[in-house]
């Protein structure tokens, strides 16, 4: 599936600092290079590595199970993705023209699926996990407890649709899917597009729906309800229209959350850098705090936020190369003693020291 031009419900979480799994600046990085192929060669930068994981693949091959499951749970029939858009016209459903901008709409949304005949109307989103992730992540069925990522990308479903309720059905694998494929058991999609779960020891393929049946007998189906919230979506669209204006159609990149941000921005670092007041404050306090901590906790996640402050200080500053510089960032004091380093070793990883 191409790379989505615009603000995608998958995208939400990492707008509103949620995700695991993207910051603002890949989620930038993929929005201007769709919308514009060769701006990241142009400017130095790297497009981030999106990996099609396991549990993506997994996901993929019982999205069709969970839609059979979900229905008869509901007893309604749901439209699947491609009926669905096949009868509204498009492949991206936005509304308009509260969600415009001078260049066109600016958020799009797939939807899993839609319930026929309720007014007004559900749509069906389904997730699979591990049964450890589920236990520790999600609430009581039937309640819109469930992990923030997924709110928000249901909140954003509603806001170009108009639904005012998705119903969030969760198939939960007794195994991490990583398990399975050690154990054999691999999703193959055929040249039709019909998924089946191979393992070499069987002579027939397992069919998803029969496997997620069986789970669903044993206890592992289960529903929430995430309903319309205005408030939160007003806050969505507020941050979405500031990234839209500010960073997309301004073409400025965002601040960097992470140090995957500060590689795909600045992936060869040279020059020497010299400190302001709060960097040299930042970088003392990194040094009296780091011996005490681990690298989780509150004090470990600061040493890591004042690292990547610093970095994009480094990166925004306007490093002048020299002898001592000319194959990394060096960044001295006010009075030129060295407080830190960052490079590229042999071997290809980024060193901050």
């Amino acid at each position: 599936m191409p790379t989505p031009i615009n603000i995608s419900a998958s995208r939400a979480a990492a707008l509103l600092g949620q995700s695991e799994y993207q910051t603002p600046v890949s989620v930038w990085l993929q929005i201007m290079e769709a919308r514009d192929p060769g701006f990241c060669a142009r400017r130095g930068y790297i497009l981030p590595v999106i990996e099609y994981t396991p549990a993506m693949r997994w996901g993929h091959a019982f999205e069709s199970a969970i839609v059979e499951l979900a229905s008869a749970e509901k007893g309604t029939p749901i439209t699947d993705r491609e009926k669905f858009f096949a009868t509204s016209g498009a492949g991206e459903y936005s509304r308009t023209p509260e969600l415009s901008l001078e260049r066109g709409h600016f958020l799009t949304c797939h939807i899993d699926g839609l319930y026929i005949g309720d007014d007004p109307p559900s749509l069906h989103e389904g997730k699979t996990t591990s049964e450890f992730y589920y236990h520790t992540h999600f609430g009581d069925p039937g309640t819109d407890k469930v992990p923030p990522e997924y709110q928000l990308q249901c909140q954003h479903q509603m806001i170009c649709t108009g639904a005012e309720r998705v119903i969030l059905s969760v198939l939960v694998f007794p195994k991490r899917v990583e398990e399975w494929e050690e154990m054999g058991y691999i999703p193959v999609k055929s040249e039709n597009g019909v998924w089946r779960i191979d393992n070499e020891k069987f002579i027939n393929a397992i069919d998803p729906i029969e496997w997620a049946r069986t789970l669903a007998e044993m206890g592992f189906f289960h529903q929430y309800e995430i309903h319309a919230h205005p408030e939160l979506q007003s806050k969505m669209l507020t941050r979405y229209r500031e990234f839209w204006e500010v960073n997309v159609l301004g073409a400025r990149e965002p601040e960097p959350q992470s140090m995957d941000d500060i590689k795909c921005l600045c992936p060869s670092p040279v020059g020497t850098v010299v400190a302001d007041e709060a960097i040299e404050r930042m970088l003392y306090e990194r040094e009296s705090i780091k011996s005490e901590i681990s690298a989780s906790g509150a004090l470990g996640k600061r040493v890591e936020q004042i690292k990547i402050a610093a970095l994009d200080y480094m990166r925004n500053a306007g490093a002048v190369i020299d002898d001592e510089s000319k194959d990394k960032w060096l960044l001295l004091s006010r009075d030129g003693r060295k407080l830190a380093s960052y490079y590229r070793d042999k071997r290809g990883y980024y060193i901050f020291r």
